[in-house]
């Protein structure tokens, strides 16, 4: 595997804890998003709604797409191609980052089993990091023919307990990594967390490359 592309991957789990977020205008030019709901920050906060409406949103220059709620706001982050925030719940996002590398498709990185050690061992390796436990991982074609990795992830560390979605892929000579971090309360990731964890699994099952 060649040292860039290692370094990027590892760089998946480095970005579900980065700070210093600024705010951005709406999505630009190709880019575009529509319509949904939003949660709340503190332990008081009002039940998630049912059901959350999701709308496109399409990067034709990246060559990439998902469903996303349109409440949430768009913000830059460093390294990141695009990032959304529920405007409720700040420590809800869902990120996308775009790297290009010279191989041709996920498996040359690995096998799903071995890109999911990477990612948890990148983890494992930061200072603030208690644990890290893997709670599942899957693969899927996309409409172009490209394989997509899923994995869900537990991580408890110094800034508290989060549950992270990462979906990877590699398309067109470019390595596609979303990333959706939700932080529990700090009790846990409960039952509460399972409803709002939901809707990000939704979100990230909408990533594809294209």
């Amino acid at each position: 595997m060649p040292r860039r592309a290692l370094l990027i991957l590892s760089s998946i789990a480095l970005a579900s804890s980065c700070q210093g977020v600024r705010s951005l205008a709406r999505a630009e030019g190709s880019s575009s998003a529509t319509d949904s709901a939003g949660h709340t920050d503190d332990a008081a906060a009002a039940p998630a709604a049912a059901a959350t409406a999701l709308a496109p949103y399409n990067n034709a220059k990246q060559r990439y797409t998902l469903m996303v709620p349109s409440t949430w706001d768009v913000k830059g982050k460093a390294g990141a191609d695009v990032l959304f925030e529920d405007p409720s719940r700040r420590s809800t996002s869902v990120g996308v980052t775009v790297n290009p590398v010279k191989v041709a498709s996920i498996q040359q990185f690995g096998e799903l089993g071995q890109v999911g050690n990477k990612l948890l061992e990148a983890e494992r390796k930061k200072e603030s990091t208690l644990g890290v436990v893997l709670l599942g991982s899957s693969q899927r074609v996309g409409t172009s023919g490209a394989t997509l990795y899923e994995y869900e992830y537990e991580l408890d560390s110094t800034r508290g307990r989060k549950r992270i979605l990462n979906t990877v892929t590699i398309f067109n000579s470019r390595l596609y990594i979303l990333n959706a971090s939700y932080k529990c309360d700090k009790e846990g990731c409960g039952e509460e967390a399972e409803r709002r964890v939901g809707l990000l699994r939704e979100v990230a099952a909408t990533f594809d490359v294209m």
